[in-house]
């Protein structure tokens, strides 16, 4: 009996034993996965690396009853390591290690990340691989179970994690497994930190771009709200930025005061994508201002909006200027030039006594050169006109279909002594009327036809055509020739003031480089598009587009 209870006594200490070694492993995992699940919130919620870092080294090192633990980065050199975040070390330890760094392969930690491989003992103190020189620092610092592994990345090693134990230690499978766990949250904390810096650097720099610009800039959201306005733009507009970002341009906006105003009316202005038009501010100050239209996307879509905003005032001043001599010049030109093409007319015409055939070929070639002048005179002035605002517009609701048939009249005689067949083709039913000033648009259009004619060799084609197009509700005039058409590089320039393609001033001399340039302006103030396509030695197709939408037309003048 009493064998039988001694018996029944060792079966129940056996199993309470058991139970109280699995309540223990238990009591390991749990904690461990608490430990690992704070671990893991600290990368969500803190931004500061060292900090993350240092509550990482904490919670781990509690949770397994480490004497301390530490995390390693590397030197800006690559060539030496130093800790950058610890538990359970003093302060003055992690200071010396930033001040006198350990050199790759010097030290275990400096060795596993340098190899990437995982270093760890039971006993650092006993260990053969410890070498004799490090000895002291182990037995000052009174340690003896140590790890060292690297945090990795992917392939690439970007720091290292140490931890310590005072006594003799045998390291457990669940420890080495959390170690792992711990080591790659710190590898992502690490990188997420390095990215992090990075994105703030070009942040920094893009905003020191901005802000250096000689140029104003307005960024926008969707919705129009100020994200950033750079130093420029606030000289420019009088605002600062600490008044504007984050608010919203809109009509209480501008209600505020003349400089949100003008704000307000920047923002309104209606712009295609990279297109840009001048704004005049009058109070406080008079400015001109160009202003671009930028749209910003990201990879997917449309995500806000940019205006960039120059001020022109000077140039403006010396163009109006220059236009003002241009003006004076041309008028004081004018009158003498008429004169001597008076007075030449008579000559030929003989009013003053027959002519020998070399003296009429002499006054010929004098009167052709004084109608050149002439012509390039009355461009000059129309463009000062235009550029002073002096070009006044009359418009009048009338079909174009006359002043068509009347350009083509006028220059079926210059195609034909040039040997070109010059056509017109104009619908049956006649064209729809739409607002135009008759002498401007009979300039723009003269001009774009006689181009053609001029730039097309002798047995060429020169064509044009007036239609309705149905589907943008437009009348559209279309010049097309055979010519010698426009070099492609040299298309982006074809609307600039006095620009003249190279082969086209092989062909002829002559010219000023003016008449596109002022169809265009004049076009465009009947709300019209002029476009083009060309190939050089292959010819060109000039569209002119008016609206038919009344909505749309110049308004009829009184």
């Amino acid at each position: 009996m009493i064998f039988r209870d001694h018996t029944i006594s060792l079966e129940k200490a056996k199993k309470a034993e058991k139970k109280s070694h699995s309540s223990q492993e238990f009591n390991q995992i749990k904690n461990a996965l608490l430990a690992l699940e704070k671990t893991s919130q600290y990368l969500a919620v803190e931004t500061d690396i060292h900090q993350i870092l240092t509550k990482i080294a904490t919670e781990f090192g509690n949770s397994i009853g480490a004497m301390c633990v530490n995390f390693w980065n590397f030197a800006p050199d690559k060539q030496s390591v130093y800790i950058m975040a610890a538990y359970g070390m003093q302060e003055q330890y992690i200071i010396n290690s930033r001040e006198r760094p350990l050199k790759m392969g010097q030290a275990w930690i400096a060795s596993a990340m340098q190899t990437g491989e995982t270093i760890a003992t039971s006993d650092a103190a006993n260990d053969p691989r410890m070498p004799k020189s490090w000895l002291p620092a182990v037995k000052k610092q009174n340690y003896h179970g140590l790890v060292c592994m690297p945090l990795k990345r992917g392939d690439e090693i970007i720091g290292g994690m140490c931890f310590y134990f005072r006594d003799v230690h045998k390291f457990t499978f669940l420890e080495m497994m959390m170690a792992n766990v711990v080591a790659n949250q710190a590898a992502t904390a690490v990188a997420n930190s390095k990215l992090f810096s990075d994105l703030v650097s070009e942040r920094n720099k893009t905003i020191a771009i901005i802000q250096s610009l000689n140029d104003g800039l307005i960024l926008y959201d969707l919705e129009y709200k100020i994200l950033l306005i750079n130093n420029k733009a606030e000289e420019i507009l009088g605002v600062k930025s600490d008044k504007v970002i984050g608010k919203y341009v809109n009509n209480d906006f501008a209600k505020k005061n003349i400089f949100f105003n003008n704000l307000f009316k920047l923002k309104n202005l209606s712009l295609e994508d990279f297109a840009h038009k001048e704004y005049s501010t009058e109070i406080p100050t008079k400015m001109v201002l160009e202003v671009t239209y930028i749209p910003v996307h990201d990879h997917l879509q449309k995500i806000g909006s940019m205006q960039m905003i120059r001020d022109i005032s000077k140039e403006k001043e010396v163009e109006l200027l220059k236009s003002n001599f241009v003006s004076v010049a041309s008028h004081q030109l004018r009158t003498p030039l008429s004169g001597i093409k008076w007075s030449l007319d008579m000559l030929i015409k003989g009013d003053y006594g027959d002519l020998t055939e070399e003296q009429k070929n002499i006054i010929g070639k004098a009167y052709k050169t004084n109608g050149n002048l002439i012509s390039l005179v009355s461009d000059l002035l129309n463009v000062s006109r235009l550029q002073e605002g002096k070009f006044d517009y009359s418009f009048e609701l009338n079909s174009p279909m006359n002043l068509i048939k009347k350009i083509y009249n006028e220059l079926k005689p210059v195609a034909d002594r040039n040997n070109l067949d010059f056509k017109l083709e104009l619908p049956i039913d006649g064209l729809p009327p739409i607002s135009f000033d008759e002498k401007k648009l009979d300039l723009a259009i003269r001009n774009v036809v006689d181009n053609a004619l001029k730039y097309t060799l002798p047995g060429g084609k020169v064509l044009v055509k007036a239609m309705h197009e149905t589907i943008s509700n437009a009348f559209v005039l279309i010049v097309n020739d055979n010519g010698v058409g426009i070099p492609k590089e040299q298309q982006k320039h074809i609307f600039t003031k006095f620009f003249r393609a190279k082969n086209a001033i092989s062909l002829q001399t002559e010219g000023s480089g003016l008449g596109l340039f002022l169809a265009k302006e004049i076009i465009e103030q009947h709300n019209g598009i002029l476009s083009f396509e060309s190939s050089e030695d292959k010819g060109s197709e000039f569209s002119i587009y008016f609206p038919l939408d009344p909505e749309k037309m110049p308004a009829i003048s009184n």
